[in-house]
């Protein structure tokens, strides 16, 4: 799963250094050239929606592999909404070169596209939850999908023309929601790092206790045998020199 995840971030990657770049070397070109005319905005939004079209694609199918159900259906469903607003993109640029494709294939790849979009987004801020995350970020991250739910529902209305007019205070409503869909999909990182690094380091304490004890009986232990051989009337001075000996090999052991 770790190789298919690094292959989807590489193609991710990879495709939107690639579509920024044809997109870009397309601009300089026609600028060189004084010569800007359709075909070059036509190749120029094609590469970056194209680059567009792959990073939410891969978000998607970097969810895919995700073990949970719900996940893996969104990741699906993100994949197939970006692939196919990327074809309806080229429907409308290049169906006809006279004109810039009709209005309804347009209003369609604007649905779909912002569909994609949620989704992805949707994707990243799910498959970042942890076990451990607090209440405060399951809760900004939910938040956060309702906000972006809001917004998806508030631009797909009027594209897809189910709303005709859009009336006072819904503009400022929505401004107010796309803020607060920004506010809550950057706090969730920011606070896991800041829960990471108030985290405690493991604590020694017990390797250091268990450390002591084990010194604390060695030497009761020598000690005993040094009583005994001291006892003992014969000449165990040899023997006492061993049992000094271990002594300092242990006060040794303890300063380093």
């Amino acid at each position: 799963m770790n190789r298919n995840y690094a292959a989807i971030r590489r193609f991710a990657g990879l495709s939107l250094v690639t579509g920024l770049c044809v997109a870009a070397a397309a601009a300089v070109l026609a600028l060189l050239t004084g010569s800007f005319d359709d075909t070059d905005a036509r190749v120029i939004l094609t590469s970056i929606g194209f680059a567009i079209a792959s990073t939410t694609g891969s978000t998607g199918a970097a969810a895919r592999l995700r073990p949970s159900a719900g996940l893996r259906v969104l990741g699906t469903a993100t994949l197939v909404a970006s692939v196919a607003a990327f074809v309806l993109l080229l429907a409308g640029l290049w169906t006809s070169m006279d004109e810039w494709g009709s209005e309804d294939v347009w209003r369609t790849f604007g649905c779909v596209a912002v569909l994609g979009i949620a989704g992805s987004h949707a994707c990243v801020v799910l498959g970042a939850l942890r076990r451990g995350d607090t209440d405060a970020i399951r809760l900004l991250t939910l938040s956060s999908i309702g906000f972006a739910a809001f917004d998806t529902l508030a631009v797909i209305l009027p594209l897809a023309e189910l709303v005709d007019r859009i009336d006072e205070p819904w503009p400022r409503i929505f401004g107010a929601a796309l803020v607060l869909l920004v506010l809550t999909s950057v706090l969730p990182p920011i606070l896991r790092r800041m829960q990471r690094a108030a985290t405690p380091a493991p604590s020694t304490n017990g390797s250091a206790t268990a450390t002591a004890d084990f010194l604390a009986s060695a030497v009761i232990q020598v000690a005993d045998r040094i009583d005994a051989l001291n006892s003992d009337p014969g000449n165990r001075a040899p023997e006492i020199q061993t049992e000094v000996n271990r002594l300092r090999n242990l006060a040794g052991s303890v300063e380093n």
